[in-house]
Formats: structure tokens, sequence, C-alpha cells
């Protein structure tokens, strides 16, 4: 299904070779819008100093009040290299801190700092309101409320 909206390519080598279904255009096109909006998040999440990643461990710290590391990559989907090295950067700006396990020192976990929790509501405030007049201008509710549930079902229905 060709939309007049569809980006116009050239052909490339793959496309002729190999056909070019609607799936892959669907694949395409969100690769290609997420790749729009995160560039405009990043943007605006470059004015707070932080990048997307730090903002998705800032919400989730902000959320349950302390993490394990391992436990923190699970939620952000992170592998423990990158999530050492954004940690490292986020404790230097000052906004978590590691600390031991009450009950077993051998644990470490991370938490907001002062800092971290002083400025954590209103950057996701900011945040939550960036995204939804960014989507609202492009999208009405009721296409909005379609494609989460189109999003959704893949979601679910790949393992």
């Amino acid at each position: 299904m060709n939309d007049s909206s569809d980006k116009q390519h050239s052909p490339k080598k793959s496309d002729l070779c190999f056909p070019l279904t609607d799936a892959v255009r669907t694949w395409n096109a969100l690769q290609e819008a997420q790749e729009a909006v995160y560039r405009r998040f990043s943007a605006r999440l470059a004015e707070w100093g932080l990048s997307i990643p730090k903002y998705v461990v800032l919400l989730q710290l902000y959320n349950h009040e302390s993490l394990r590391p391992s436990k923190i990559g699970d939620l952000v989907s992170r592998c423990d290299s990158n999530l050492t090295t954004l940690i490292d950067r986020m404790e230097r700006d000052e906004l978590v801190e590691k600390t031991h396990h009450a009950t077993d020192r051998r644990v470490k976990e991370i938490l907001l700092t002062t800092k971290g929790r002083e400025i954590a509501p209103q950057v996701i405030k900011a945040a939550r309101q960036f995204l939804d007049e960014l989507i609202s201008t492009i999208l009405s509710e009721e296409e909005q409320k379609a494609l989460i549930q189109m999003l959704r079902r893949i979601t679910v229905l790949i393992p």
C-alpha cells in the first residue's frame, strides 16, 4: 500500500532483489517514526542535561526509590557494561548515588540523590507534556488509541 505521505526512495539493490512487502514497509515506517520522535525528545531532554537513557533510569528510580543495577538493566533494557557507564555518568552529574543493600553489604543499590529527587518530578512532567504536545499535533486522539492497540498487538504476539 503506497501512501502519498510515504517517503519516496530510489530503488535499492535489496528492494530489486527481494520483495519490499507491506510488512517490510511497516517495519521501516516504525523505525523512521521512532527515530524522528527520539531525535526531538533527545533535544528536549538535553535542555535538562539528560539523555533518553538517563531519563528512563531517573524515571525508574523515581518510581521505585532504589534498585539494584541488574533490576535497572531489566527495566530499561540495557546491558551491564552500558548500564555501568550510564550510572557512573549519572553519579558524576549528582543525580544518583550507589549504596549498599541494608541487609547484604555485597549488594549495591542505586538511588536518587537529593538533586535527583528534586528534578525528577519536574523533568517527568515536562517530558510528558512535550510528548503529549508532539504526538497530539500529528495524530488525533482516536488515531493515537488505534496505534497503541496495533503496537501492543505486535508486542504481545512477538515473543
